[in-house]
C-alpha cells in the first residue's frame, strides 16, 4: 500500500510538471505570440482643411481599418479571418486594435484605410464616395520597416490620399453685387460620364475603380442661409487654409473642353465654366485655380496642379 501510494504521488507530481510548463506558464505562454502595435504618419500634406473634410493629422478618436495580412490581401495573417478589417481606434495618443491582433514568428503585412467602416470586408474593394466630401486615405509600411513578427511588433504606416483635391482661390474685381457664394458643383455635361461620385479603392495599389452608373456631381454648398460657404472677398487670399475645397475621384482625362462643368452659384445666378480638354485630376494631388469675378463674368487663370505634394493652377473666366 505504501509503495502504490508513493508511485501515485510521483505520477501526479510529473503530469503536474508537464502540464504547467506546456501551457499554464504565464511567461512562457505570453512568450507565444506579441500584441500588434501601430504607428502612423500621412504623407505630402501641406495644407489645412477648410469645408471638405481634408486631414493633416489624425484627432483623438480617429478610426482607421486594418487588414493584417501574409503579403497579399488574399491572405489573412495566421489564417485566421479576424485579421481582415480590424478596427483602430486613437485613443491617448496611441492606436488600440480591437480585437487585438497576436504575432507569432511569421511575418505580417499590414494595409491600413481611414475612415473605417464595418462594411469593408475585401482590402481590394473599398468603398469611397465623393458626395462625403472625405479625404480617404490608404497606407502600408513606411519605406524602411523592418519584418514585423512576434519580435518586432510595432509597425509604422505611411497613410496617402486616394482623392483628388480641387481648390479655388476667389476674388471680385469690379463686382457690383454682393459676391455670395452658395455652391459649387464639379459635374458632367449632359449626357457625359466623365466624374464618377462611387468608386472602389485597392489597398494594395491605391487604384480606385469607378462604379458603372454612378455619374453625381462632387459639390460643395451651405446649409443654412445665414452663413455662405464665402462671402468673395477684393483681394486673392494669400492663405491656403482660406481656399475653398472639392474632393473628386480621380479623373485620368476630362475629355473634351466642356466634357466636364464648374459650376458656381454667386448671388442666385450660376456662372458655369468648360473644364479644358484632357484635364487630368490624379489621385493624392491638389489642382489649384485662382477664380476672378468681374462684372457679369468669371475669370479663371492658369491651373496648378501640385502632388499633395502638388498638382495643376489656372486661372479662367465663366459667363451666364
Amino acid at each position: 500500500m505504501k509503495k502504490f501510494f508513493f508511485l501515485a504521488v510521483v505520477t501526479a507530481s510529473i503530469f503536474c510538471f508537464n502540464s504547467c510548463s506546456k501551457d499554464d506558464d504565464p511567461l512562457k505562454a505570453e512568450g507565444k505570440d506579441t500584441v500588434l502595435k501601430i504607428q502612423t504618419e500621412i504623407a505630402n500634406l501641406d495644407v489645412t482643411g477648410t469645408r471638405a473634410s481634408l486631414v493633416s493629422a489624425f484627432p483623438e478618436g480617429a478610426n482607421i481599418g486594418l487588414f493584417v495580412t501574409s503579403g497579399s490581401l488574399d491572405a489573412n495573417y495566421d489564417s485566421y479571418k479576424g485579421n481582415a478589417n480590424v478596427l483602430s481606434i486613437l485613443k491617448n495618443g496611441n492606436w488600440t486594435q480591437n480585437p487585438e491582433i497576436r504575432l507569432t514568428g511569421e511575418n505580417a503585412t499590414v494595409y491600413a484605410y481611414y475612415p473605417y467602416s464595418s462594411n469593408n470586408t475585401d482590402g481590394r474593394s473599398i468603398l469611397v464616395d465623393h458626395n462625403t466630401q472625405q479625404d480617404y486615405m490608404y497606407g502600408t509600411h513606411t519605406p524602411g520597416q523592418a519584418a514585423i513578427n512576434k519580435n518586432n511588433t510595432v509597425v509604422n504606416l505611411t497613410m496617402k490620399h486616394a482623392m483628388a483635391l480641387v481648390q479655388f482661390n476667389i476674388c471680385k474685381v469690379n463686382y457690383p453685387w454682393e459676391g455670395r457664394l452658395t455652391r459649387i458643383e464639379i459635374a458632367n455635361a449632359e449626357k457625359k460620364e466623365v466624374i464618377f461620385n462611387e468608386g472602389t479603392l485597392d489597398l494594395s495599389t491605391g487604384i480606385i475603380k469607378n462604379k458603372e452608373g454612378k455619374n453625381k456631381e462632387a459639390v460643395i454648398k451651405i446649409y443654412s442661409d445665414v452663413h455662405p460657404l464665402l462671402n468673395i472677398p477684393d483681394k486673392l487670399s494669400e492663405n491656403e487654409a482660406d481656399f475653398l475645397k472639392v474632393f473628386v475621384l480621380p479623373v485620368e482625362s476630362t475629355g473634351t473642353e466642356g466634357d466636364v462643368l464648374f459650376k458656381f452659384t454667386i448671388d442666385e445666378r450660376i456662372y458655369t465654366w468648360k473644364v479644358p480638354a484632357g484635364t487630368a485630376w490624379k489621385g493624392g494631388t491638389k489642382n489649384t485655380y485662382t477664380v476672378t469675378l468681374g462684372g457679369s463674368s468669371l475669370k479663371i487663370g492658369n491651373v496648378n496642379i501640385a502632388d499633395w505634394t502638388g498638382g495643376v493652377s489656372a486661372s479662367f473666366n465663366i459667363a451666364d
